[in-house]
């Protein structure tokens, strides 16, 4: 489900979810940043807790929240959406489809998915929602959309017969996402901030501010690691987690061994899980490649403003 592959929803006990294959590496905390879904409802809503460990294979069940799934409004500024697949069966007409997801309406599936009739053949892929994820946090966001979805559609009050489908002919396929190419590998020799975005990446004048205005300079050094991230390999935005700072303060990362440096934004604290234990700071792997950093974890210094 991490690939960019047709999200099908699945459903049970009314329950609307998707299905991930544990990778290796992967625990609830990435896993969740994956889906915008919180570890705190994924482990019960798999009869577990995030206390176990996860098994490389392992199929964990994505519930669907108001959080990150949207069939109606709009996206936050910070997130993109990725359409969610229903897979058309037998005798499965779009009245029926709908009232599986929420009732939403015929004339709403077909503005979704572009149809021009209210035929439907047996093992098309439909939209019937989108996935909301983080746009800096989600490896899903490469293949989302920024722009809302087609608007909602006002419901009908007849209802379609669903009878047994004839062979599908003047449908047209459902819109497929556009396309992005993967940011091209950065070579430990060169740099991602030094020219257009400027040394240290995007948020440099940021901190400059918060040193202004804010309290006692904090001054610390420890093992850093790092977390996947899509953000920072062209446009400079370099994020990291780290314990006890605000979320949002910008915090001075420095390579202690070479000097580097860059400006990152604080997401949040790190997961409280034992590959963590440790840890002064996750940070983005855009950032680590920026520093020069070699895979595994590594000594660094910090550096902010106490807000």
């Amino acid at each position: 489900m991490a690939q960019q592959k047709a999200l099908i929803i699945q459903q049970e006990g009314g329950k609307l979810f998707l299905s991930h294959a544990v990778a290796p590496k992967e625990n609830w905390y990435s896993i969740g940043r994956i889906y915008n879904a919180s570890p705190k409802e994924m482990a019960p809503f798999n009869n577990t807790s995030t206390d176990k460990g996860l098994a490389i294979g392992q199929s964990l069940k994505i519930p669907l929240t108001k959080a990150n799934f949207l069939q109606s409004g709009q996206p936050g500024a910070d997130e993109v959406l990725v359409p969610l697949y229903h897979t058309v069966r037998e005798k499965e007409g779009l009245y029926r489809i709908g009232q599986m997801y929420n009732k939403v309406s015929p004339e709403q599936i077909k503005s979704w998915n572009k149809l021009t009739s209210d035929e439907v053949s047996n093992g098309r892929n439909l939209i019937v929602g989108y996935l909301k994820v983080k746009k800096d946090l989600s490896i899903l966001a490469k293949g989302g959309q920024t722009v809302s979805p087609p608007p909602a559609v006002v419901k009908t009050e007849t209802k379609p017969a669903d009878t047994e489908i004839k062979p599908e002919k003047k449908d047209i396929p459902p819109a497929k996402p556009a396309e992005t190419k993967p940011p091209a590998k950065v070579e430990p020799v060169q740099t991602t901030t030094t020219t257009s975005i400027g040394i240290g990446g995007a948020f440099k004048n940021l901190y400059d501010e918060q040193a202004k205005t804010g309290g006692n300079k904090q001054n610390f050094s420890g093992k850093g690691a790092a977390f996947k991230s899509t953000s920072g390999w062209k446009d400079g935005k370099y994020y990291v987690l780290m314990n006890k700072v605000q979320p949002g303060t910008v915090v001075k990362v420095t390579n202690a061994v070479n000097g580097k440096f860059v400006y990152a934004k604080v997401l949040g604290e790190i997961p409280p899980i034992k590959e963590n234990d440790g840890l002064l700071v996750r940070i983005s792997n855009a950032a680590t490649t920026e520093l020069l950093f070699d895979e595994g974890s590594y000594q660094v210094e910090i550096t902010w403003t106490k807000q």
